[in-house]
């Protein structure tokens, strides 16, 4: 049984708790792929978006401007009619690195968004049919052992009219009990 100050040389880490997070992360990514939630799933924003205003069926394996990434995705909450609608998490896997190279200046330094909020994200559902969803913010923002994402369901098509051009986006209408 090593010393706690062997422990953490053999782990690279300062700490008993970094060594522990390093462990953590280890075995997190050598049982990614064996967990039933993950999946293969697309990221992209609107301009790197050939279907605008599909919200199903989508294909993505054949979008060459859509970025494949594994995630997990999993319902956070369930619905009851005195809650607020039912979001939903993804995970990435701990050694991901931002993929989609405009997003630093597109969504980073513009709107000074937190990768990868802002993205659409194709997910496939039990049927290995793929939806449009949204993420839409940090979930656990506190949290740096395992960070999760809110995504929402993309549920409506928005209409508007900007100089005189008629534009349209797929978007989500979220009730709240505020």
């Amino acid at each position: 049984m090593p010393s706690f100050d062997l422990y953490k040389k053999m782990n690279g880490a300062t700490s008993i708790g970094e060594a522990h997070k390093k462990e953590s992360d280890m075995v997190m990514e050598a049982t990614w792929d064996s967990d039933i939630n993950t999946r293969v799933c697309y990221l992209y924003d609107y301009w790197h978006d050939d279907h605008r205003t599909q919200l199903t069926n989508l294909d993505p394996v054949n979008d060459s401007k859509k970025v494949a990434i594994s995630l997990k995705w999993r319902k956070s909450s369930s619905q009851t009619m005195d809650k607020d609608t039912v979001t939903n998490h993804i995970q990435m896997k701990p050694s991901q690195e931002m993929n989609v190279d405009y997003y630093p200046a597109s969504f980073g330094k513009r709107y000074e968004a937190t990768w990868p909020v802002g993205l659409y994200v194709d997910i496939p559902d039990d049927d290995g049919i793929y939806n449009r969803w949204l993420i839409v913010r940090t979930a656990n923002y506190h949290v740096s052992q395992f960070p999760t994402f809110e995504v929402l369901p993309c549920d409506k098509i928005l209409n508007w009219v900007y100089k005189g051009k008629k534009n349209k986006m797929a978007g989500c209408l979220r009730s709240q009990n505020s």
